[in-house]
């Protein structure tokens, strides 16, 4: 398949299975033998890390989603449905040597840790003009023809009530599931303020402001490549911005308080692209029926790095293992959807759940799938380096006690190492997050699997982040759980009822 070596996982799979289909039993007592093996998973990884990220409408999203559609439909998905859409992906390159984004202050070259997405752009030239420091609590009364320097404070203690430390139903490791997590916190706090905690773009839209320079409360390595998400309503900013870490900033900060000079340039290019939905059905006895139920898997297609968007290999995982077991022992049928409009400007603009009412009303369950086999890296002063650990996992679970121990017991039987299960809805136990919060928004029973992000809202979060071994776990565990939603019954991981 289009020469990547990876796929042949499931022709071995189906070598392997010659002799029959498997057990009904294996629905929950997963048989390594048929998940995908750690070289196996260390090949889908390297092609795909060679793509950097896979950004919606991209090359390397367009060959990625092949990939993972032709592997899904070798494996039996049927009945599949592309929903287009277009958007404008604004994009520059993501390899700093290439001199597309740069600053000059005093004559001298100032060392840009990365760009901001969906800013705007310069001409060849770039612009020059004075510094500003901006004063959140001062504003200042006219940004027009400056560059303005924006100062990201990082996360201090006390936490607030967001990133304070929650509780979990079971966890692993104990001594060491909490230790990176002010970290992880402030990463995911400083990352998302451009566009959410601080709104940066709404004070640079229609501001006349030559250019923008956002510097983090991050060393060198720790800010290197920082993608940050896009905007919430369509479009760019129109104001081209870079972005710097504490280091480099310190001496544009200085120069922002006298109000020298300094050249910005940004090459960036827009185009119309296209995108889609993906989603397909892996059959159940009763496909087809009103009888029907689905389980319902989703993960998202899009993201800046190797494995903020690798979902889609676990659920390829996924349909590849239970595909194995003959459609008359598959009790519900697996829904499969890939979203790729997590990363896009306007997340979400377009509603799939209202697109498809007719696979919504058989919808029983759902498991959330994203962010699997990293590596866990810390901060030392200005070194950004890997401390040895994987990310904690973190399995949120609905407010069911059948299917809080079913996680607990599919984590023993993987060895599922700093692995957490966390239940929101009980109270005290954090937040669902990403795409395990389908099952919370939309009142099913489920679960959602995540991991910590302490290095993975960056361009450079590539092969050397990755952990195939951890991967592997950490699908049998999904595995597990998905086992879970096929077999027992709809009144067994029925929810409480809400209060009105």
């Amino acid at each position: 398949m289009r020469g990547w070596k990876g796929l042949t996982a499931f022709a071995a799979l189906s070598a392997i299975t010659s002799t029959g289909c498997l057990a009904g039993n294996r629905l929950t007592q997963i048989d390594p033998d048929f998940l995908p093996a750690a070289d196996v998973v260390q090949d889908w990884h390297e092609r795909k890390a060679a793509g950097i990220h896979t950004l919606t409408g991209s090359p390397s999203w367009h060959d990625f989603m092949s990939i993972v559609e032709a592997g899904m439909e070798e494996a039996g998905l049927i009945d599949v449905i592309r929903d287009p859409f277009t958007y404008e992906r604004w994009f520059t390159s993501d390899n700093a040597d290439a001199g597309q984004w740069t600053l000059t202050l005093d004559g001298k070259s100032v060392p840009v840790a990365s760009y901001w997405a969906y800013s705007g752009s310069t001409g060849e030239s770039g612009v020059t003009a004075p510094l500003l420091l901006y004063d959140k609590d001062s504003p200042p009364e006219s940004m027009e023809g400056r560059i303005i320097v924006f100062q990201v404070p990082g996360l201090t203690e006390p936490l607030p009530k967001l990133f304070q430390e929650a509780g979990y139903e079971f966890a692993t490791d104990e001594e060491t599931i909490g230790t990176n997590q002010i970290l992880s916190s402030d990463q995911w706090y400083q990352t998302n303020y451009v566009t959410r905690f601080g709104r940066l773009n709404a004070v640079m839209k229609d501001s006349g402001a030559a250019g923008a320079l956002v510097v983090f409360s991050m060393g060198p390595e720790r800010a290197a490549g920082l993608y940050t998400f896009p905007l919430l309503e369509p479009g760019i900013v129109g104001v081209p911005g870079l972005y710097l870490d504490r280091v480099n900033g310190a001496p544009v900060i200085e120069a922002a308080k006298e109000g020298r000079e300094a050249t910005l340039r940004l090459i960036a290019e827009r185009e119309q692209v296209n995108g889609h939905f993906y989603t397909g059905f892996l059959p159940g006895r009763n496909y087809g029926s009103d009888d029907d139920e689905y389980v319902f898997l989703i993960t998202h297609g899009d993201g800046p790095n190797l494995t903020q968007d690798n979902g889609g290999f676990a659920l390829l995982s996924l349909v590849q293992y239970f595909s194995n077991i003959s459609q008359e022992d598959r009790p519900r049928t697996l829904a499969v959807m890939i979203d790729s409009q997590h990363f896009t400007p306007h997340r979400h603009m377009d509603d799939w759940y209202e697109m498809h009412p007719e696979i919504v009303e058989h919808i029983v369950a759902t498991i959330g799938v994203e962010h699997l086999g990293q590596r866990e890296y810390t901060e030392q002063g200005d070194r950004f380096i890997q401390s040895g650990l994987p990310e904690t996992t973190i399995v949120f679970a609905q407010d069911n006690d059948t299917l809080i121990n079913g996680a607990i017991e599919g984590i023993k039987v993987f060895a599922v190492p700093r692995t957490m299960v966390q239940s929101p809805p009980r109270g005290g136990q954090g937040n669902w997050s990403g795409m395990s919060d389908v099952s919370v928004k939309k009142n099913y029973p489920g679960y959602g699997i995540s991991t910590n992000m302490s290095a993975y809202w960056s361009t450079r979060a590539g092969i050397q982040t990755f952990d195939s071994e951890l991967f592997v776990k950490q699908i049998g565990l999904a595995a597990h759980l998905t086992g879970v939603l096929m077999s027992i019954s709809v009144d067994d991981m029925a929810l409480p009822l809400k209060e009105k």
